[in-house]
C-alpha cells in the first residue's frame, strides 16, 4: 500500500477515530520505553550493588577493640 494513500485513509477517518488511533500508538510506544527503562534501572542498581560489595568500609565496633 501506498504511503500516500494510506494517510488520506487516515485523514478521512472521524475525529474520534483518530484520537483512538493516536492513543494506542502513545501507549504502545509508553510501554516500550517503560520496559527498556526498567531494564536499565535493574542493570544500573546491580552494578552499584556491586561496587558497594567492593567497597571496604571498617565498622566502628572493628576499629574499638
Amino acid at each position: 500500500m501506498n504511503i500516500h494513500n494510506y494517510i488520506e485513509k487516515l485523514r478521512a477517518l472521524p475525529d474520534k477515530q483518530k484520537k483512538i488511533i493516536l492513543w494506542t500508538i502513545v501507549i504502545i510506544l509508553a510501554l516500550v520505553m517503560g520496559f527498556f527503562w526498567i531494564r536499565s534501572a535493574i542493570n544500573s542498581f546491580s552494578k552499584i550493588e556491586e561496587s558497594i560489595k567492593k567497597v571496604n568500609i571498617p565498622t566502628y565496633i572493628e576499629e574499638n577493640k
